[in-house]
């Protein structure tokens, strides 16, 4: 099943059902949107997407530097910087960050399955599939009980993509 995100509030884009990564579907209209926005916190899961990875690496700094530390926007920042991380094999900062933004989101189930889906997605580039599908099962559990028919299906693509990679 294909789950499209995005549209209304920023440019669509899909997940790629092999290596679980976004792929716009307009990248022109996504340029234009990250030119006129640029200060908009989803600019830099956007530049990552274009694969623009030193700007949004830079833009990803900088929206964790602007918030106040130990808040639900700053570890939000941290998610969408770790991502960045993530996708240059950057994987000791990924996990930091997604850590520390873990510890300061526990209790808030939608942004904690954020996380765990993240965290997921830089194992499964790691290629440890085990610890990998316990985050995505931990994001799915979490999303379930959130209700959004959207993530879960994302987290569900997730978990079964992992699955392949999973022995016997």
């Amino acid at each position: 099943m294909t789950v499209v995100f995005g549209g209304a509030e920023f440019p669509a884009y899909v997940i790629d059902e092999e290596t679980l990564r976004e792929e716009l579907l307009d990248e022109e209209e996504t340029r234009e949107w990250v030119a006129e926005t640029p200060q908009d916190p989803h600019a830099v899961a956007l530049l990552r997407m274009l694969g623009e990875l030193d700007r949004a690496l830079l833009s990803g700094l900088d929206r964790v530097h602007e918030r106040e530390p130990g808040t639900a926007a700053w570890a939000t920042a941290a998610v969408r910087l770790a991502h960045v991380h993530h996708w240059r094999g950057e994987f000791a900062e990924a996990h930091e960050l997604l850590d520390a933004a873990e510890e300061v989101l526990a209790g808030d189930e939608p942004r904690t399955a954020l996380v765990h889906q993240h965290r997921a997605k830089a194992l499964f580039d790691e290629g440890r599939y085990a610890e990998a599908h316990a985050a995505a099962l931990r994001a799915l559990q979490l999303r379930e009980g959130v209700g959004d028919a959207g993530l879960v299906a994302s987290t569900r693509q997730t978990l079964g993509r992992i699955a392949r990679e999973l022995p016997g």
